[in-house]
């Protein structure tokens, strides 16, 4: 199946379905409407290495769904922070997502607290 070819309502019902292979997720990580991309990166069997790549994803929503990927290693984060402190601005929502994140390391939210706490407010 050409998965390119697919319209994008027939894509997100693809990328919603729980059973979506990883062969299938990595295929539709390349694609360029980042409305595709951000299905992927929520997706619980998005292979890692597809969600370390999109941890410096142009679009913010794709980043957003990293930082909210249960699945997502303290190496991915750790390069997501890394991505956002290096941004002229860095994204609140973002910035909050990786913090409550369970896969963070203790270092990372110290750095988190420390730079941008005044983003961490009413959490």
């Amino acid at each position: 199946m050409d998965l390119s070819t697919l319209k994008f309502n027939n894509k997100v019902t693809l990328l919603t379905n729980s059973n979506t292979s990883e062969a299938i997720l990595r295929e539709m990580a390349k694609d360029e409407n980042s409305n595709v991309r951000l299905y992927v990166a929520r997706h619980s069997n998005t292979p890692l290495e597809v969600l370390l790549d999109f941890s410096k994803d142009d679009a913010e929503a794709v980043r957003y769904y990293v930082a909210r990927n249960i699945n997502s290693s303290g190496k991915i984060l750790v390069s997501l922070f890394e991505y956002e402190k290096s941004l002229n601005a860095p994204v609140k929502q973002i910035i909050r997502a990786l913090y409550a994140h369970k896969n963070l390391p203790a270092f990372a939210k110290r750095v988190i607290e420390t730079l941008f706490g005044d983003m961490l407010k009413w959490i």
